[in-house]
């Protein structure tokens, strides 16, 4: 362990390999699909498996290993040799999904590689908004057949839901909640509170903008309704069962007070990646702590103890200790419960 300034640095608690910012969905709240990486030199397959294997597991630690994208799925053979080699090194392992390429086959090969949880993009029960949303009319039917491939394996694969708190789907997000509940195959759901659509230049006050109102709430009552029936659901779960939805009833509340008023969300403290110990790697091998700032180096730079405690990591910790950016992804993957003024 160091210190820079007045943070100690520990080992790596976990990261999200993103093997490509590519999509093959043209998805109304994300423009991944607009990438183009024809010229994006990728690691070879050799290259990450080295890397993989240069990250210490530390000792107790539940480390885990997160496949994203863009669409992990598109480079399926590369993502299976990788999984295979996470498992091998005792670290958990996670995937994002859309399911639209999901087959049988590729449902046994995740679990043979040793997957140990999928999370699965699901807008709506209505089939007609979830493919909408995703740009394509046969969504919708290809997720749920990946539901039903992917339980044949569930014994060793948890299955999750994600989702995102839009005004498209807003009245049937407690449908989709129950859903969940009541589906065995299902481990949990996860909600996110919608931001502007990634990989779009950045617009101030998007959510009033032409272009992506359509996706903000018109309506902050309604979308408190929806959240504290998700919170009453949330609170009836037996204290014998696991709940199933994975957001604190803190980040709910947190959830209701964005959608109020976006323009005043500031963060109350520094950034929660640094208290998270996480990193990700791009695409071209380079590794970063945030989005918003330059890499600490790149995986092609040696193991991941050298970029991890390297003077320009330092650097760009730093940075985010002193970042004033209003930035909303401390509201869903990066929040941190116990570092936000909770209220209601």
């Amino acid at each position: 362990m160091s210190v820079t300034g007045n943070h100690k640095i520990k080992d790596p608690s976990s990261c999200v390999i993103l093997l490509t910012l590519g999509c093959n969905l043209r998805c109304r709240m994300c423009h991944l699909w607009g990438n183009n990486e024809k010229d994006v030199v990728k690691p070879t397959l050799q290259e990450w498996k080295k890397f993989i294997s240069s990250i210490h597991k530390p000792v107790s630690s539940d480390f885990t290993v997160i496949f994203g994208g863009g669409e992990p799925l598109l480079m399926s053979d590369t993502l299976m040799e990788l999984i295979s080699t996470c498992h091998q090194r005792g670290f958990r392992t996670s995937l994002a999904t859309s399911g639209y390429l999901m087959d049988e086959k590729m449902a046994k090969r995740l679990a043979e590689a040793g997957l140990n949880y999928i999370a699965l993009t699901l807008y709506s029960l209505k089939e007609e908004i979830h493919n909408d949303m995703r740009g394509n009319p046969d969504c919708y039917r290809r997720l749920m057949k990946a539901i039903e491939y992917l339980a044949r394996y569930r014994n060793s694969l948890e299955i999750a839901i994600d989702t995102v708190i839009m005004a498209p789907n807003l009245e049937g997000l407690l449908e989709l909640a129950h859903y969940v509940k009541n589906d065995e195959r299902l481990t949990s759901v996860f909600f996110q509170a919608v931001v502007q659509p990634f990989h779009s230049a950045p617009v101030e006050a998007w959510y009033n903008s032409e272009e992506y109102r359509f996706l903000w709430p018109k309506e902050s009552q309604r979308v408190d309704l929806v959240i504290d029936e998700l919170i009453k659901l949330k609170e009836s779960a037996p204290k014998d069962r696991k709940d199933k939805i994975n957001n604190s009833i803190s980040q709910l509340k947190l959830f209701k007070r964005y959608f109020k008023a976006p323009q005043d969300f500031i963060k109350k403290t520094s950034c929660s990646v640094l208290n998270d110990n996480a990193f990700t790697v791009s695409p071209d091998g380079s590794v970063n702590l945030c989005p918003y700032i330059k890499p600490i180096g790149n995986i092609r730079d040696g193991d991941l103890k050298d970029i991890w405690y390297s003077q320009m990591a330092n650097e760009r910790r730093e940075e985010i200790l002193h970042c004033q950016r209003n930035c909303h992804h401390i509201i869903n993957c990066w929040y941190e419960e116990e570092k936000i003024d909770q209220g209601s």
